[in-house]
């Protein structure tokens, strides 16, 4: 499928599938809301009407995020090796990011082997992924991937680069690079990164706000966008 038919095809699905994501949201409520070690996490699979088996991964990894668990749907695919469609709310639509097989087969190779975990199934490994990462913050500024039109994404882990068609709000993330791998300026971005996701996630709105647009100031201060719906 071209990059056009698959946006169309996902976007269709993603609305039907936004409802079934509240559904075992509110059947996950007590589970979450009783735990006592975190993370928790809330795995369902669903069938499109298109026949595309979705899968989801509700994950609450902090004590305060009880109610409002992280949503991380996902659309396995076989081209070459195992990717990944992700939907993501970015600004005001729906983006859809491809995580590409080859950035699977160097996550697996500069991260899960040289920690022993050379063994995890692919569906492990999404879930590894997604586990330790943490908040993404993606920099799409014009030239933050040697002057492509891409983009850089930092997570807790390491960096990820790709590039963007912007007419589709299509992501494509292309290869995987851990933290010991980095170059000094990198280390620097990537620290500069994490601070970023730290004063977010200390927003006194982050938890409740989620799927919304934070926008950064010059100044540093955060708010939360309530256009953003």
């Amino acid at each position: 499928m071209t990059p056009e038919e698959v946006c169309r095809e996902i976007k269709n699905d993603y609305t039907l599938f936004q409802e079934r994501i509240l559904e075992e949201g509110a059947n996950a409520h007590r589970k979450f809301i009783k735990a006592i070690l975190f993370p928790v996490m809330h795995q369902f699979s669903w069938m499109s009407p298109l026949g595309n088996k979705w899968c989801s991964i509700l994950i609450v990894r902090y004590r305060n995020e009880r109610k409002h668990p992280g949503i991380i749907p996902y659309l396995k695919y076989e081209n070459l090796g195992m990717g990944i469609i992700y939907p993501k709310k970015i600004y005001s639509n729906i983006s859809i990011i491809d995580f590409r097989p080859h950035f699977w087969k160097r996550y697996r190779e500069r991260l899960l082997i040289p920690n022993g975990l050379d063994g995890l199934s692919f569906d492990e490994q999404i879930k590894h992924f997604f586990m330790n990462s943490g908040l993404f913050t993606i920099d799409f500024r014009k030239g933050s991937n040697k002057n492509h039109e891409g983009f850089v994404g930092y997570t807790k882990t390491g960096v990820f680069f790709g590039v963007v068609l912007e007419e589709l709000d299509y992501l494509c993330v292309k290869t995987f690079v851990p933290v010991n791998m980095l170059f000094d300026g990198q280390v620097e971005q990537l620290n500069s990164a994490d601070e970023l996701r730290k004063k977010i996630m200390s927003h006194p709105d982050y938890f409740s706000g989620r799927g919304k647009l934070f926008h950064i100031m010059n100044n540093g201060f955060i708010y939360l966008d309530e256009t953003n719906k």
